[in-house]
């Protein structure tokens, strides 16, 4: 046997490595060379036994003396920093400049700490020189913090900065980075509106719509602006988001919404580092609606819907008893050999059309660097199936970030992002498929022995024979979309007369987008009759299309930056240039007639339809500044100016400027806190000023009036002459946005509690909208200009602890925030009452169209208002006492809930009338023993309105009220916890908003009116309304339903705007769980990895909410739901 290496513990705790004997006070080691000879060719029993006999006398050693330097991320030297030999007591300190001198063994292993810093170890290396970069620890005062053009340390920040590190990020099952900042940032309201594969369609808010007409925040990535799925979550390094205009002002026009400031990860001197990150997920939605799939059931209630109109049955009861008798006997054959459950089918589509693949998620990356070069590559392949057939994706990723020192003075580089995405063609939006889901019904069957289904024509009569088949809908649309981006950045920073640094950029970014469909031909089968009732589409009918979409975006950005620091003063200062230009252009085209079914592509038609095409392009040219001073540590100063020019402005108004001043005191920095530090460390108050544009509101060619085509008679004769179709206005001007804000921040409990304090106030004015013309304009489109004004004011609180016990550690986190969003100025402010008319005469009148717009559902924004506040009927309230004590109709005593129910209530409405009430829309009501009276009259099961304005008439459009309430949340809320111990992790992130309402009426989910050939959801087969007044003993009868009676068409009386169907839409949702282990050394050394991790995430894992839709978060509108992911992953470095 051979040696090659082991280790000993005694009274010398030694350890022996390739013959090199080493103890606590060796200095020296002797004979390198030749024990290394003739140790390789010794026995081990041999060896032990000389170790035995000879240690006590044996004084030689292996030492080498490390020196080096430790620093922060921005390159600042840390004095102070412990540096220790691992797992032992030998060890130093930092000096004032950073630097650090230790005698150690060979192959030691040396660990970093100081206080506001993660610790690092750091393994002894061929070379003596050492330089250690020590990242803050998250929400410390040394972090290091992107701002607009330059970074700053947290301690020294007079602007309104949320920071999100990577370690929020790493290992969520998460496909977009949107969807992730959900609950991380006080005032940031992450509302995902989808589960698309290819689109998460979210909203991402930073206190709260400074505008109607655009209200995104700008993304900024690595300095150039982009969009939140031009980047790999996995690739990010850390996230930046600047919410007041101190901090966000340096970007000028585009940053009156906030900005989000994406920084990718780069590479480190030393050896190449691999890691491997794989993610594998089951995705399933976190909720689906539910309808009605019993048949016989569904034409139940059709038939009921019929009788409360006083219409015959749509169903005959034949086909109902026969429904349920083929039920019985799922599996017996008709006469073609087809089983019942088939022929005579209980569909639930909800459960047909889903297929749960699983998705993959991988990630390589390398990185490393010498002292000249640094460098990182990166990938990614991404496979999202979907939750159904034909809507998944296919995403392929590449990223270089590489910068090379090629002199002192001069540093060149690249950051380069490539992608190509193939996603498939299923129609799956909100007029997609899932609003399909509704518009069919259980009594086909979807697929069976390579057939597809159709409605019955002889079973069943009465039924839509354009019943949808959704695994139609499915299979049916064929094609593709491909889409390529590139995004490619070079860059030089120069450095000379030693304070100066001059940096110049270029970014180029090109997306494309190639899109092919055509309709897949299929028979559908009534497999009662086992007959084909619909044909498959012709050749000759078939259609096929094709677009091309090609954008770019050019970026060149020029940056001279001055940093001094003389005594007690230091400044930063930078000036810069940016040119900004955008186009984009497309065409389509699209055929009939196709010759052969089975070629689908263009120019296989036979008749072309008209093709389209467009482009447009815009640019901006800037101009801005930033002054940053702080005297000793304790007084702070920022300004900064930045000038704008957009062509989307006339000549004279393209012009903006946008300054922003802010402030800062470190008390605890001032001598007389010494005896106060105690208490409250590193208190600070900061306050800030600022103003900001907006030209992301305005068309890129809205300043312009435009003209088209138009049809006129001349002679007689008919022409085509070229009109006005639009108004211009070249005196248009920016939106701004005036920001203000004030903010208290320090730790507590020495330094274990962080708390963050501010108040803002963000004033919006010249907002565009667009002007009433006069009926006499004719047809022309109104123009833009400029008037309106919001405020959004509130509060933010963020909070942090962080401490250990031994092994454990553990990190808490919550933010609090809210907000007000109001419109102080529109249209002019609402006048109505009531008035004399020249008859002397009492008459309501309202301004109400004059001065306010609709926006979203039943919302309106109208001066003194909040933004989209709902605008409805009072559903009518009483006490239930009917009468007065001398039998007079009281008209505050009907019915409680606002539903005509029993007939006390019926007795009450008639009384009303004969007293000289009205109701509205319908007055008159259903009775029985008048010929010809009509159910479908006011009866049980309607609601009944509020008479609000006092005229006597209950529900008129008068009698409209503002709420108060929005579907805009005024309370927005996240929690994180993390916790570790001894390789072991735990974290969670919980977010929630509060204070807003959906307005739900939507039809085949919550509303009882029905369509024939749509479903019955199960919500309102349950809580539907229902009473036979000539047999008050049916047992279906269902008169403490909450919903109202059912009837096909439509329903005038039920679905007025009123607040009956405004709902609680807050929410708390468990957004991720994660649990990881990370395996100790000993075992990654067995394979050379220098980290293994495994992990197991779920994302949106438990959703707290009273609303009874899909999602609160995603709205009142049936889409593609939000998924629940549960994901097994491992993280491997090399």
């Amino acid at each position: 046997m051979e040696f090659s290496g082991a280790s000993f513990q005694g009274p010398f705790s030694c350890r022996i490595f390739g013959a090199c004997f080493i103890n606590k006070t060796s200095k020296n080691c002797v004979m390198r060379n030749l024990l290394l000879f003739y140790l390789h060719r010794i026995p081990i029993r041999f060896l032990i036994g000389l170790v035995i006999l000879f240690l006590p006398a044996f004084g030689y050693t292996q030492v080498k003396v490390v020196t080096g330097i430790v620093v922060d991320q921005s390159g600042q030297p840390l004095p102070g920093v412990s540096v220790t030999v691992k797992n032992t007591e030998n060890g130093t300190a930092t000096d004032e400049a950073g630097k650090f001198s230790l005698a150690v063994p060979e192959n030691a292993v040396l660990v970093f700490s100081a206080v506001n810093f993660d610790p690092l170890e750091q393994q002894v290396n061929e070379s003596n020189a050492l330089r250690i970069v020590l990242k803050a620890a998250a929400g410390s005062l040394s972090d290091v913090v992107v701002v607009g053009y330059a970074t700053q340390k947290k301690a020294n920040l007079t602007g309104s900065v949320s920071m999100i590190s990577k370690k929020s990020l790493e290992t969520r099952p998460v496909t977009n980075v949107s969807s992730a900042l959900s609950g991380l940032a006080a005032g940031v309201y992450v509302r995902q509106g989808s589960g698309k594969p290819d689109n998460d369609d979210a909203s991402i808010r930073i206190r709260g719509i400074g505008s109607p007409n655009n209200a995104s925040a700008l993304v900024v990535i690595d300095g150039i602006p982009g969009t939140m799925d031009a980047v790999n979550p996995a690739d990010i390094e850390s996230i930046s988001i600047l919410k007041d205009a101190s901090a966000a002002s340096i970007y000028g026009a585009t940053a009156a919404n906030g900005v989000i400031l994406i920084t990718t990860k780069k590479g480190s001197r030393g050896k190449p580092s691999v890691t491997y990150t794989g993610t594998f997920s089951d995705t399933r939605p976190v909720q689906l609606p539910s309808f009605v799939s019993d048949y016989a059931t569904h034409m139940e209630y059709y038939n009921e819907a019929r009788y409360n109109l006083g219409q015959g049955n749509l169903y005959p009861q034949a086909a109902i008893d026969l429904w349920r008798e083929k039920k019985a006997a799922p599996h017996e054959l008709n006469s073609f050999g087809i089983p019942n459950y088939v022929a005579y089918a209980n569909t639930d589509w909800g459960k047909e059309i889903f297929d749960y693949g699983l998705l993959q998620n991988h990630n390589i990356s390398v990185a490393g660097g010498s002292e000249n070069t640094r460098y990182l590559f990166s990938g990614r392949y991404l496979d999202n199936p979907g939750i159904m057939h034909n809507t998944g994706i296919k995403r392929y990723e590449l990223r270089m970030n590489l910068e090379t020192a090629i002199t002192k003075f001069l540093t060149v580089g690249t950051q380069t992002f490539g992608l190509s995405q193939k996603g498939q063609a299923g129609n799956t939006d909100n007029t997609g498929l899932f609003n399909f889901l509704r518009q069919t019904a259980p009594g086909l069957y979807p697929f069976y022995e390579g057939r597809f289904g159709a409605p019955s024509e002889t079973a069943v009569t009465g039924e839509s024979q354009s019943l949808n088949n959704l695994l139609v809908h499915l299979y049916g649309n064929a094609g593709e979309d491909l889409t390529n981006r590139l995004n490619t950045t070079v860059f030089a920073r120069v450095k000379f007369l030693k304070d100066f640094e001059f940096e110049t950029k270029y970014n180029y970014q090109l997306r494309t987008l190639e899109r092919n469909r055509h309709v897949v031909p299929i028979d559908r089968w009534d497999f009662s009759a086992n007959s084909i009732i619909v044909q498959a589409t012709q050749p000759a009918q078939m259609g096929i299309s094709a677009e091309f979409n090609k954008n770019y975006v050019s970026t060149f950005d020029n940056v001279l930056r001055w940093k001094k620091s003389i005594g007690q003063h230091a400044i930063n200062a930078l000036v810069g240039h940016n040119e900004w230009y955008y186009n984009e252009n497309g065409f389509g085209v699209s055929q009939t007639g196709v010759i052969d079914g089975t070629i689908y592509t263009i120019g296989t038609g036979t008749i072309t339809n008209t093709p389209t095409g467009y482009e447009n392009d815009r640019g901006m040219r800037s101009f801005f500044g930033r002054v940053n001073y702080v005297y000793d540590n304790r007084y702070l100063f920022e300004a900064n100016l930045r000038r704008d020019a957009s062509s989307k402005f006339g000549e004279y108004y393209r012009w903006g400027s946008f300054p922003s001043f802010s402030f800062g005191w470190r008390i605890s920095e001032e001598a007389f806190y010494k005896n106060f530090e105690h208490v409250v460390q590193n208190l600070k108050v900061r306050a800030s000023w600022g103003r900001l544009g907006n030209e992301l509101s305005l068309g890129n060619y809205d300043k312009q009036s435009s003209y088209g085509a138009a049809n006129y008679s001349f002679g007689g004769s008919p022409y085509i002459a070229l009109a006005r179709t639009r108004l211009g206005n070249d005196s248009l001007r920016w939106e701004e946005a005036t920001n203000t804000s004030i903010a208290l921040e320090g730790n507590l409990l020495n330094n274990k509690l962080s708390f963050e304090i501010e108040y803002f106030n963000r004033a919006t004015n010249k907002i565009l909208t667009t002007l009433v013309l006069p009926s006499t304009m004719g047809r022309v489109s109104s123009p833009f200009v400029n008037g309106p004004s919001f405020i959004n004011k509130g509060w933010e609180v963020n909070l942090g602890y962080r401490n250990s016990a031994g092994a454990f550690s553990y990190d808490i986190k919550g933010n609090f925030s809210y907000i007000k969003n109001k419109v102080s100025k529109w249209k002019g402010e609402l006048r109505q009452g009531w008035e004399k008319n020249s008859s002397g005469e009492d008459v309501w009148r309202t301004n109400f169209s004059n001065v306010a717009d609709l926006s979203g559902a039943n919302g309106v924004i109208l001066e003194n208002h909040l933004f989209q506040e709902y605008f409805v009927r009072s559903v009518y309230r009483g006490s239930g006492q009917y009468f007065n004590t001398d039998g007079s109709v009281n008209p505050a005593g009907g019915p409680r809930t606002g539903m005509i129910r029993t007939p006390e209530d019926m007795v009450w409405v008639n009384a009303m009338k004969a007293a000289g009430y009205t109701f509205s829309p319908q007055n008159t009501t259903y009775d029985p023993a008048t010929p010809g009276s009509n159910k479908g009259l006011l009866n049980y099961g309607d609601l009944i309105y509020d008479d609000l304005n006092g005229d006597k008439v209950y529900g008129n459009s008068n009698d409209r009220y503002f709420t108060g309430s929005s579907p805009n949340p005024k309370f927005i809320f996240g929690f994180s916890t993390y916790f570790s111990w001894k390789g072991i992790d735990l974290g969670l992130i919980w977010f929630g908003a509060a204070g807003m309402q959906h307005y739900w009426d939507q039809e085949g989910y919550n509303n009882s009116r029905l369509q024939v050939g749509n479903a019955v959801s199960t919500r309102v087969a349950a809580n539907r309304y229902f009473y036979d007044d000539a047999n008050p003993d049916n047992p279906r009868n269902n008169t403490n339903g909450t919903l109202p009676r059912l009837k096909v068409g439509s329903d005038a009386i039920n679905y007025q705007p009123s607040d009956y169907w405004l709902y609680n839409a807050g929410f708390l949702k468990l957004r991720n769980i994660q649990l990881g282990y990370t395996v100790p050394k000993h075992f990654s050394d067995k394979i050379s990895a220098t980290s293994i991790r495994l992990f197991a995430s779920a994302e949106n894992l438990l959703t707290i909410s009273s609303f009874e839709g899909l999602d609160p978060e995603m709205g009142p509108n049936i889409g593609y739901p939000i998924m629940k992911q549960f994901a097994g992953g491992i993280v491997v470095g090399f």
